[in-house]
C-alpha cells in the first residue's frame, strides 16, 4: 500500500500556505508482503531520477539475523535484488554486539555506496541512519531506498540521523530516503520489545511539543503549528489500537508502524527533530552516553524515550506548581557562562574530557542564544502561554497508563538494561547540560527551581504514576 499519497494530503492541509520545508520522500509503502515490491519499485525509481537502471545495487546490512516466516530476510531481499540488478551486499560490523552508528561504520558503508545506482539499506534505525549519512556524502548520491524490518524508533521517514561521536550521541543531516519500504509481516515478528519500544518513542509526541513551543517562547527555537496538527491526526485513535501493540497484534503493529512514519516525516518538513525530541530523548541519551562511555549494552531507545516522557510531564507538573504559588524570577546568575560551565564539569567531570568539550559546547552555544530580558518578558506574560502549553503536553499520568496499556516500560527499573535509582537520577538532573536544545529543565535551573528538592519531587510524582 502506497501511503505518500495520504501524507501528501495531510501535509497539505496541516500547512496550505507552504510555509514548511518540503518533503522529499517519494514512496512509502507499507503492507504485509511489501518486501516483495522492493526491485519493482526500485526500477521505477532509477527511471524517474535518470539514473543508471542498469546499474550496481548495494544492499547495505548488519549481521543481526532477520527471519519472516521462517525465511532469512537478508537473503530474501538479496535474491529479489538479485533477479533484476547487479547486486552487491555489503555487510556492516564495527565488532561491537550491536553495531553503532559512528563515523568510521558511516566511512566504510560511504565506501560501499560511492559509484552505485541504488543503494538499499535493510534492517533496523541504526543502519537506516548509517544508509543517509553514506548515500549523503556520495557524489552523485545513490538512489536510497530503506526497508524497515522493526517498529521502534520514527528516523526511517526523516532527513536526519543519530550519530555518536566523541561518546556522545548527536542528530546529524543526512538526507531523506527516496522510499521506506516497510513489510508489515517481518515488523510483525520482530521481537515484542522493540515494537513496545516503538511505541515508547511514540509518547514523546505527548510531551516534546510543549518543551518546542517553549524553547519558541524564549528565542532559542522557531516553532510552527503544522507539524502539531500533523501529529493530532497521528494520534486519531491511539488509545484503542495501542492496547495490540504488547501482544503483537499485526493489526496494531501495522498502525505503529504508519504512525512512526508520519512521525518522521513531520521531523523532516519541521525543520528540526524539536518538534519531537525534549525531556524525554535528553534522558535517553544520558543514559546511552553513560552506557557508551562505560562499554556498556545500550538500551532500546523508544523504551528509554517513553519512560523519559513520564518524567517530562512531571517536570511540566513541577513548573505549573511553582508557577502557581510563586513568582517565577531568574537567578542573579541564570546566564553565566562561568557557574554553567561548572555545572557542567560537576555532571561530566568524571566521563572523558571529550564528552566534557562537546557538551560544554553545545550547552554554552544554548546559552548565548538567550536573552535575559526576553526571558524575562516571557515570565512576565506567563498566564497567557499557560492554555497552549497545557494543549501540548499530558498529565504524566495518563503517559504511564498508555505505555501500561501498551505492555511499554514505564520506569527506570523496568528498562534492559536496567537503570538503578542513582544512574536515572544523574541523567534526569543533569540532561539540560548535554545539548543545544531548550527545555522545561532550562527554565527550571534559570528560575532557581531544579535543586536536589525539585529532583526529588520529579521522582516522586514518577514514582505514583508508575507503581
Amino acid at each position: 500500500m502506497e501511503v505518500m499519497d495520504e501524507v501528501r494530503v495531510l501535509l497539505r492541509d496541516a500547512d496550505p500556505d507552504g510555509e514548511l520545508p518540503p518533503c522529499h520522500l517519494r514512496s512509502l509503502v507499507l503492507g504485509r508482503d511489501a518486501l516483495e515490491q522492493v526491485p519493482e519499485l526500485l526500477d521505477v525509481l532509477l527511471r524517474e531520477t535518470g539514473a543508471d537502471a542498469d546499474g550496481r545495487v548495494v544492499l547495505l546490512v548488519d549481521p543481526t539475523l532477520i527471519v519472516r516466516e521462517g525465511a532469512d530476510v537478508k537473503l530474501r531481499a538479496e535474491q529479489l535484488l538479485a533477479e533484476r540488478f547487479d547486486t552487491v551486499k555489503a555487510v556492516l560490523d564495527d565488532g561491537h554486539d550491536e553495531l553503532h552508528v559512528v563515523d568510521e561504520v558511516v566511512a566504510a558503508a560511504a565506501e560501499a555506496a560511492r559509484g552505485a545506482a541504488a543503494v538499499v539499506a535493510l534492517g533496523g534505525g541504526t543502519v537506516s541512519d548509517i544508509g543517509k549519512l553514506a548515500v549523503a556524502a556520495c557524489e552523485p548520491p545513490p538512489v536510497l531506498v530503506t526497508l524497515q524490518t522493526a517498529a521502534s524508533v520514527d528516523g526511517y521517514t526523516d532527513d536526519v540521523s543519530v550519530l555518536l561521536r566523541d561518546g556522545v550521541k548527536r542528530t546529524v543531516p543526512s538526507r531523506w530516503p527516496d522510499a521506506v519500504v516497510a513489510d508489515a509481516q517481518t515488523i510483525a515478528e520482530a521481537p515484542v520489545g522493540m515494537t513496545c519500544a516503538g511505541f515508547g518513542e511514540m509518547t514523546s509526541m505527548l510531551t516534546a511539543p510543549a518543551d518546542w513551543y517553549l524553547a519558541s517562547l524564549v528565542g532559542a527555537s522557531g516553532f510552527h503549528d503544522g507539524p502539531i496538527r500533523l501529529l493530532d491526526r497521528v494520534g486519531d485513535g491511539l488509545a484503542q489500537w495501542s492496547v495490540g501493540v504488547g501482544s503483537g497484534d499485526p493489526a496494531a503493529v501495522e498502525r505503529l508502524t504508519h504512525a512512526l512514519a508520519v512521525r518522521g516525516i513531520v521531523t523532516g518538513v519541521a525543520g528540526t527533530t524539536a518538534a519531537l525530541s525534549g525531556v524525554e530523548h535528553l534522558v535517553s541519551h544520558m543514559l546511552d552516553l553513560h552506557h557508551a562511555e562505560h562499554d556498556l549494552r545500550m538500551g532500546l531507545h523508544g523504551a528509554q524515550v517513553g519512560v523519559g516522557a513520564v518524567v517530562a510531564a512531571a517536570c511540566w507538573e513541577l513548573l505549573a506548581d511553582r508557577m502557581a504559588d510563586e513568582t517565577p524570577t531568574l537567578t542573579a546568575d541564570a546566564l553565566d557562562e562561568d557557574a554553567a560551565h561548572q555545572h557542567v564539569l560537576a555532571a561530566f567531570g568524571h566521563l572523558d574530557e571529550r564528552i566534557v568539550a562537546e557538551c560544554w559546547s553545545d550547552y554554552a552555544a544554548k546559552l548565548r542564544r538567550l536573552d535575559r530580558e526576553r526571558v524575562e518578558a516571557v515570565l512576565g506574560d506567563w498566564p497567557r502561554h499557560v492554555k497552549r502549553l497545557g494543549e501540548l503536553v499530558r498529565p504524566s499520568a495518563e503517559i504511564a497508563e498508555r505505555l501500561a496499556a501498551a505492555g511499554a516500560t514505564a520506569s527506570f527499573a523496568a528498562l534492559d538494561p536496567a537503570v538503578g535509582p542513582g544512574l536515572a537520577r544523574w541523567a534526569v538532573a543533569n540532561c539540560a547540560l548535554m545539548r543545544n536544545r531548550f527545555t522545561v529543565v532550562d527554565l527550571l535551573m534559570l528560575l532557581g527551581w531544579w535543586g536536589e528538592a525539585e529532583v526529588d519531587e520529579v521522582f516522586e510524582r514518577v514514582a505514583r504514576v508508575t507503581s
